[in-house]
């Protein structure tokens, strides 16, 4: 489900190593999140000992690996199942209107771990399997031809990999003014529940509540056909009408690198 790149940088001497989910659908959420951390997990602890130590001390390196990595799995996991869910949260996939969705969301909030929690929960206890789709866009007039394969900006810092005609401010107005779009969705049947958010929207950059990272959400019962919802939210500009906002709380930016 996960696809790991290397990508060397121009001298040679270092390189980025990114991992990109596409998009996935129906699918359990359990082993998506597992397969996330223990492969992140794995990678990141070959790269550090691999930097001072020579492979041919540990012959079985990658078994050594896997076996910290699920050990490590089972102890988050353990954390993930334990994490409170705000109630309004399970009471949304009992609900039986959108009436009763939107009081149920009225001032409500979120941490990314309840998020999780939430996701998980809704597989373990409902039976609603996990997708998530994600869009991109460029703002008009760019000519992907001419950007790097990598560009990382580090607050005013550009760097980049690869050939591109682009200076460094143009290339961080790039990453900036690229609209992307990550909508998750939980599926039981008929019933479904999204909520999607902006890259804008988590560097506070859109207007509601001064700038408050936030979700939109809504389900099947906003009488909305749902692949006509992933279409929309797979467009550069969607049009799905007034929605509930679900305020992200304890959001840490993490630095924005680009595969291109």
């Amino acid at each position: 489900m996960i696809k790991e790149y290397r990508i060397f940088e121009d001298d040679g001497k270092g390189s980025y190593k990114i991992f990109e989910t596409p998009d996935f659908e129906f699918s359990n959420p359990v082993e998506y999140y597992k397969e996330v951390f223990m492969r992140t997990q794995i990678f990141l602890e070959r790269e550090l000992l691999l930097s001072k130590i020579p492979r041919e001390i540990f012959p079985d390196l990658d078994g050594i690996l896997y076996r910290r990595a699920l050990k490590s799995w089972d102890e988050k996991y353990e954390a993930i199942i334990k994490t409170e869910v705000p109630d309004n949260f399970i009471s949304l996939l009992k609900s039986e209107s959108k009436g009763e969705q939107v009081k149920l969301l009225k001032n409500a909030s979120i941490i990314p771990e309840q998020l999780i929690a939430f996701i998980v929960r809704a597989w373990n206890e409902f039976g609603f399997s996990f997708s998530q789709y994600t869009a991109h866009h460029h703002r008009k007039g760019i000519d992907e031809t001419a950007l790097p394969k990598v560009i990382n900006v580090k607050g005013e810092k550009v760097e980049s990999i690869g050939e591109t005609t682009l200076s460094g401010g143009q290339l961080k107005q790039v990453v900036e003014q690229r609209k992307v779009i990550v909508s998750k969705f939980l599926d039981n049947g008929s019933n479904w529940h999204c909520l999607f958010l902006t890259f804008r929207s988590l560097r506070s950059e859109e207007n509601w509540n001064d700038g408050q990272p936030h979700f939109h959400y809504l389900s099947d019962k906003f009488g909305i056909d749902r692949d006509k919802v992933v279409g929309e939210l797979k467009s550069k500009e969607y049009r799905l009408g007034n929605l509930p906002h679900i305020k992200l709380l304890d959001y840490r930016q993490e630095k924005i690198t680009k595969k291109l």
